[in-house]
């Protein structure tokens, strides 16, 4: 019964031993692993030397110095092990508090991206839907049974004048809040539609050059992708003053990439990252969401540069 019970402790000390070895690339070669992973083996190598009386009795005083000295090993290999996987643990606690304050700077930016999203749509009914509607409540009052048939006429023209730009206003906010060209034709008729709504500024080029055709993506990568476009253009005109605009949005395999370049007055980018401004944090955690990046370069006097990429699978 004893031989059987060593055979047996013989074979789940190999099977450990096994397992932590084959472990040793997960552990990226961690010293302490190594060291438990050591004494798991020379664990293996006393259990031998133990069934080594019942194959050579004469040797019996012999294996027994072995296995002292095989236990004072094996019990050093642990120690010094367990000594140093506290680093690992220590390592596991800051990757676990990177990762909780990584959470808290993605959490605060959807939170300040979704306020900004609602001042600006507050900015656009107040300045844009706001005075239009005033316009067409003062026409209205103007109406009187008093007034000749061509005053009342007159009223009626610039009633249905103000209420086809009412019209109009509120499918400008509804296309900026949730553009239905993106849902239904996809990003490059997007953004091309975008694009187009700015061709009446004269003092502007934009060019765009895309080779994603009528592909269409996730609604997360389109959405993405899009905003930051948008972003990056919305931020050379307010404040680049540059006359000159180069987009290339190309698809090559699982990545979707982004090359936007302008020949504005530049800034320093650091300084804007660590202030907030321009949207910069709010484009990165976007682009990050979807296992994305974005890289920025620019100088003052020498325009900027962005590359940005998204997975698009």
């Amino acid at each position: 019964m004893t031989q059987v019970l060593v055979y047996l402790s013989l074979g789940l000390q190999i099977a450990a031993m096994g397992i932590a070895i084959s472990l040793f690339k997960r552990t990226k070669f961690n010293a302490a692993w190594i060291l438990i992973s050591a004494g798991f083996f020379l664990l293996t190598i006393y259990r031998v030397i133990e069934l080594f009386p019942a194959i050579h009795v004469s040797d019996l005083e012999k294996a027994y110095k072995v296995q002292v000295w095989l236990s004072f090993i094996i019990s050093l290999a642990f120690a010094i092990g367990v000594f140093y996987i506290r680093k690992l643990f220590q390592f596991l606690r800051r990757l676990d508090n990177l990762r909780s304050e990584t959470e808290k700077r993605v959490l605060s930016a959807v939170i300040r991206t979704e306020e900004q999203e609602r001042q600006r749509f507050a900015k656009e009914l107040h300045d844009g839907l706001g005075p239009l509607l005033s316009v067409i409540k003062m026409l209205l009052s103007g109406f009187a049974q008093n007034n000749s048939p061509e005053v009342n006429e007159k009223i009626k023209g610039n009633l249905k004048q103000a209420v086809d730009e009412a019209i109009e206003s509120v499918r400008e906010i509804s296309a900026n809040i949730s553009p239905h060209i993106l849902n239904n034709f996809g990003l490059k008729d997007a953004v091309t539609s975008f694009v187009k709504k700015l061709r009446p500024n004269e003092r502007i080029k934009i060019r765009f050059d895309t080779n994603i055709e009528k592909r269409r993506f996730s609604y997360n990568v389109e959405v993405i992708m899009y905003r930051v476009i948008c972003e990056l253009i919305n931020n050379t005109l307010r404040h680049a003053e540059a006359t000159e605009v180069n987009i290339s949005l190309q698809v090559s395999g699982d990545t979707l990439r982004l090359e936007y370049a302008d020949n504005g007055m530049g800034f320093d980018v650091e300084q804007a990252e660590s202030d907030g401004g321009m949207g910069l944090n709010n484009m990165r955690y976007r682009l990050q969401s979807g296992n994305g990046d974005i890289e920025i370069e620019s100088e003052e006097g020498k325009g900027m540069r962005a590359r940005a990429y998204i997975k698009c699978k």
